[in-house]
């Protein structure tokens, strides 16, 4: 759906892709490497990003250490991109309301699936064999609440049926609540 937002001149933040940025700052990195072991780092000492998702999608536990380190770093990063922007700009968060960033939104869309059709997708696009699928698409629960948060008007777009779907899905939307630009 970021896409379809982009193509319609809004400036895209892939919050993940901060993500990425942030575990490669010297601190972080030294923290991940201190609470998860060495393991998780490369031979060339950047966190080697699959071995740690192997590592913390099995537990709750590991993933909110994992949270607790790039997750503030993250939405700092991400106020910082804000700050410098101009005219309307969606953060592509898969997690959004976890890590508090629903407070930086005007609105919000949710973008829903049925859980085959994530598993399905996730598994094409990232590799993952059925159970790592699971285990992502488990640790994810929850991420689009179903009552409306304080501050912010939360919108569900449906993503079962395909890319055409969403986009007209998402077009719509966008004109019945006037956030277009």
């Amino acid at each position: 759906m970021a896409a379809i937002l982009a193509e319609r001149g809004w400036r895209v933040i892939d919050v993940d892709r901060v993500g990425h940025r942030v575990l490669r700052e010297p601190e972080a990195r030294e923290l991940v490497a201190g609470r998860f072991g060495p393991g998780v780092l490369s031979a060339d000492g950047e966190v080697d990003r699959k071995e740690l998702s192997r590592r913390v999608f099995r537990s709750r536990e590991e993933l909110a250490a994992l949270e607790g380190i790039v997750h503030p770093r993250m939405v700092e990063r991400v106020r910082e991109e804000l700050a410098v922007t101009s005219g309307p700009a969606v953060l592509n968060a898969a997690v959004l309301f976890r890590m508090g960033l629903d407070r930086l939104c005007s609105a919000v869309l949710c973008v829903r699936a049925p859980w085959w059709v994530r598993l399905a997708r996730a598994r094409r696009r990232d590799g993952l064999a059925p159970a790592q699928g699971l285990r992502r698409i488990a640790a994810q629960r929850g991420i689009c609440p179903k009552l409306h948060a304080a501050g912010v008007d939360i919108y569900y777009i449906n993503n079962g049926s395909g890319v055409d779907a969403l986009r007209e899905g998402t077009l719509r939307l966008l004109r019945e609540k006037g956030l277009e630009l």
